[in-house]
Formats: C-alpha cells, structure tokens, sequence
C-alpha cells in the first residue's frame, strides 16, 4: 500500500526524533542495510515488539471516504519508508503491488483479510484469501500481488508497513500497479492504492489485462461497495455510475465466462479439482451474494430454502426423477404387492412434490389420496400447485388423525433430521401406517461423499449450484456438511442465492435397516437406487452410495 499523503505527525529524518522505541528499533536496524529478503525484515520488525499505541499517533480512521483506507506516512529514509495504515470496517485496498518496492514486511494488528494473486501473460488470479492472524508478519517482495481489507462489521485496526529498496529513491512505493479488472487494465500511481480513483490521480494506463471469474467477481463486488459509501457522502469525483457498475457485476453476461471456469477446474464427474480455487472461488460468490442481498434489501431467511425452492426443480428434482427415483417407484410398483391406484399416500419431507405429482400422474395414485408435509414452508408454497401439502414435522406425526397405506420420504430427508431422534423419526413413520402398509424411500450411504458432485447444473445449464462437501465428526457420529450456493442466469441479472450449510446424519446402513426392522416389525429389503440390485444385510454401501428402502409393517 503507497502513501504520499502528508502525515498527521511530520515524518522524521532522524531515528531519534519523536518515535516510539519500537520504531526506533526499527529505523536503526534498516538505516546500514540495503541488501534485505523479506524474512530478514520480518525477523526485524517481529523483533521490535511494535504495540498498536505506538501505531495510534499516525491512526487515521476519519480518512475521506474517497480513500480505500487510511494512510500515513511515519518515516522516510533514503531507502525505506515507514507507514500506517487504518481500516475501519469495510476498508479494502485495490488489488495491487507495491511499486520500486524490493523488500518489505507488514504488521497486522487486526483480523484483516488478505489476499494474494498470480500474474501470468496477462491474466490475474487469485492464490490465497484468508483472514491472518492478529499481530502477524506478512513478508513483502518486489512480485508480490496482494489485496488487504477490514471484513468485521464494527472492528478497527491498524497496520505497520516497512517498504525498501537497495538504492536512494524519493518515493519506495512510487510507480504501483493497480489492477483495474473492470477494465481490464493496469493503472499506475503514486499515492495510495485506492478503488476508483479521479483520473487526475492516474499516472497512466496500461490495457491488456484480465482476471479469472472469481477474482474480477470479488474486484466488482469491492468496487461497488466503495462506490456506494462515496455516492452516500455525495463526494464520488472517479467517474463511474454506481448503477452501471452494478449492472456489470451481476450481469448475467459473466455466464460464459463461469462455465469456462467450471470446465477448466471440474472433471467429467462435476468434481473439483483445484481445491485451491475452489474455495476461492466459493469464497468471492458468497461475498457477492451477500452484496446483492444488501444491495436489495434483504436478509437471508432462516428458511435455508427460500429462494432455493423455486430453481430446486430444474436443479435437483428432474435430475433426481429422471435419474432414479422414478425407477425405483415403478420398481416398487410391479415388484411389490401394492396397488398405488387404490392406496393413500402420505409424503414426508416433500419438497416441491415432482415427484408427488409423477406419483398421481404416471403411477395413478388418485390427487386426494396423496398429502405431503414439509418442514420448509418456501418448499410447501411450491408443493401446493401440485399437491395437497401444509407445514409439518416427521416428528410430530400423529396416528389419531389418520393412517395410510404407504408412506414415502425421497431425497435422503431422514438423514436432515436430529441425529439422536432419527429411530424415533422411523417409529412415528411407522405409527401413522396401518398394518400392512408400506414404506418406500431412499437413503445415501456413509461414503456418499465419493459421489457428490461440487457443481450441479440444470439442464440447460442456466442455473448452477456450487456445493462444497465435508466429512464432519460430531460425538463419535459421522456427518456430511455440504455448503450450497446457486446462480440462476435465465433473466438478464445473474441472481445469487447462498443456500448455507446443510449437515446430513450418515448412520451406517445396517443401522437404518434395524431401524424399519423395529418400527415395522415385517419384511424390509434395501437396494441401489440406480441398478436396483438387491443389498444383502452385511453390506456397508453399494456402488451409486444411494439406496432404496422398502420396509413392510406387520399385520
């Protein structure tokens, strides 16, 4: 970060006139060497023990809001500077590097954000993004492309910065680049490494340059957020219009420029292969989600589901439907002495009711025989333009108000609930079907993660779901933790929705065939969702890690 700002303590020449001992230390250390690595003058700075009072002389928090951050110059040698830096929330400087810099260290006394690129023939991407560590070191070199900002809601902190070179120069930092990635072009300044900047500002302008989908999404994202607070105070003099910009950042126009993306970094799977890039890549579009969200109005809904349900069809269902459950409904239809025409179905955990709506259509269950229940009511507003459905928990289910010939749960819903009333879930299932019933639902396998793609599209690819998986153990239980975010490009503005964390209980497959075996007291036989083939109870998964339950309650 450059600084030409005149300081609020003048800078000092001489190591002994008004700074605190430990910047002291630092001057002394600095003044003899020229021929420096940026972990030498880590070791130096690390050394001096620098306290944040003895930063608060040089603080600036009240900086103009056309600064990207406050700056201030504490001490010019004929070959190093010394400065700092102030962030209030939401303070983030522009992707840059650090002009005649050849050797350098910075010291965070706060939990800033930091990132670092690559530039390679033209092209900018992100390496790294994570938060550092209170009171931490960070080396600085001449090729170091980095970006550093103030995340918090309402933390303010300071930063120490050395920059140095092995010769005089009358300004280190002088001649920085800025990566403007709006306009795919390089800006060279002076000052400070500020977004939108008055021409007047810019040295010059170099064109020619680009950023992959997830960098330039976050340099937009930054952009608009300073744009906002200088259009606010009513001192926006960089010549941009706040709208436009906002246009172009979720314009659904980025949609080709994701696809590639994903193409470059996924496998013929939909799986990951860049963990690196992924998270970073996850990491930019939640801060854009987050931005559109604030940009409209609104918070995300406790329901994890709202806005989801409406793409959910065209992202999951049909996929689902067509990939396997409608074979395994059939399958239970001809295979099982059941007839779906004279029978009363209740569906638990329904979702938008597809699949109901194939049961009543193509398998003949008549439409006032078929009722589902959800525990999100966003799914259930889409369920009821297809079938009788209403708010309502597995675990409140009541057999006083009725009993049904079968009930059916898909899309692994029994793995959303509390582990430790999964069992009881299976009973109250079992409770409200009369003797003789049946239950049919499927259910996905401990290593189900081995399958779960990290991208999921519709099939005319318009909307795409990142998703990114873990194992998670929790009182000796295993868990599959999935982080959703979906991008719908089918209207003229990319909309954002972060879908949040969703945890699946993953009991071993045994354990879910004890539990039918309990509450239904009758046959229960398990098989692969996909090929239908048969699992024998010894089994611990089957090859597509979804499987089939069909559990018949005694007479």
């Amino acid at each position: 970060m450059t600084d030409t700002k005149s300081p609020a303590t003048p800078a000092t020449s001489a190591p002994h006139e008004g700074l605190p001992a430990s910047l002291h230390y630092i001057v002394e250390h600095l003044q003899d060497l020229r021929d420096l690595r940026p972990c030498q003058v880590r070791r130096i700075v690390m050394d001096a023990n620098v306290q944040p009072t003895d930063l608060a002389p040089w603080g600036d928090f009240d900086h103009p809001v056309g600064d990207s951050y406050g700056r201030q110059l504490v001490y010019r040698g004929d070959h190093f500077e010394i400065m700092v830096m102030s962030w209030r929330p939401g303070d983030y400087s522009a992707i840059h590097d650090h002009g005649h810099t050849q050797w350098g260290a910075v010291q965070i006394f706060g939990p800033a954000e930091h990132a670092t690129f690559r530039l390679e023939d033209g092209y900018i991407s992100t390496l790294a993004r994570w938060t550092v560590e209170v009171r931490d070191v960070v080396g600085v070199g001449h090729s170091l492309i980095h970006q550093m900002g103030n995340a918090t809601k309402d933390t303010f902190f300071l930063t120490l910065h050395v920059y140095g070179t092995r010769e005089d120069l009358d300004s280190i930092t002088g001649d920085a680049r800025i990566f403007d990635l709006e306009n795919g072009s390089v800006q060279r300044v002076d000052g400070g490494v500020f977004y939108a900047l008055p021409a007047a500002e810019v040295k010059s302008v170099e064109h020619g340059i680009a950023g992959d989908f997830p960098t330039r999404f976050r340099h937009m994202v930054e952009l608009v957020r300073r744009l906002r607070r200088m259009d606010n105070r009513g001192v926006n003099n960089s010549g941009k219009e706040l709208a436009a910009v906002i246009a172009d950042t979720y314009s659904a126009q980025q949609h080709a420029q994701l696809l590639r993306c994903l193409e470059t970094h996924t496998d013929g799977s939909d799986h990951q292969i860049n963990s690196v890039y992924w998270r970073a890549l996850g990491r930019e579009v939640q801060e854009a989600a987050a931005l559109q969200n604030e940009l409209k109005g609104e918070l995300r809904a406790a329901d994890d589901f709202h806005k989801y349900a409406d793409m959910y069809d065209k992202l999951i269902g049909k996929r689902c439907l067509d990939g396997f459950m409608a074979q395994y409904l059939r399958f239970f239809n001809a295979e099982y002495p059941v007839d779906l025409t004279g029978s009363s179905l209740i569906s638990l955990g329904t979702g938008t009711a597809l699949v109901e709506e194939f049961m009543i259509k193509e398998l003949g269950i008549p439409y006032e025989q078929l009722y589902g229940i959800d525990i999100s009511e966003a799914m259930v507003n889409v369920a009821r333009r297809r079938i009788q459905a209403d708010v309502g928990d597995v675990l409140q289910l009541d057999p006083s108000i009725r009993l049904w010939d079968i009930a059916f749960s898909g899309l692994n819903v029994f793995h959303y609930l509390d582990h430790e009333r999964l069992e009881e879930a299976v009973q109250k299932t079992a409770s409200i079907v009369r003797p003789g019933g049946w239950f049919i639902g499927d259910f996905i396998t401990p290593d189900h993660i081995r399958w779960y793609p990290n991208v999921m599209y519709s099939e005319d690819r318009k909307i795409i779901s990142l998703r990114t998986p873990k194992l998670i153990e929790h009182q000796g239980r295993v868990f599959q933790e999935s982080e959703i975010i979906n991008l719908n490009f089918e209207g003229e503005t990319m909309e954002i929705n972060y879908a949040g964390k969703h945890r699946r209980f993953l009991p071993p497959m045994h354990r879910i065939r004890m539990y039918f075996e309990r509450a239904f007291g009758g046959q229960v036989d398990l098989y692969d969702a996909y090929s239908l083939d048969f699992i024998e109870d010894w089994a611990d998964s089957c090859p597509s890690t979804r499987y089939v339950v069909i559990a018949r309650k005694a007479l």
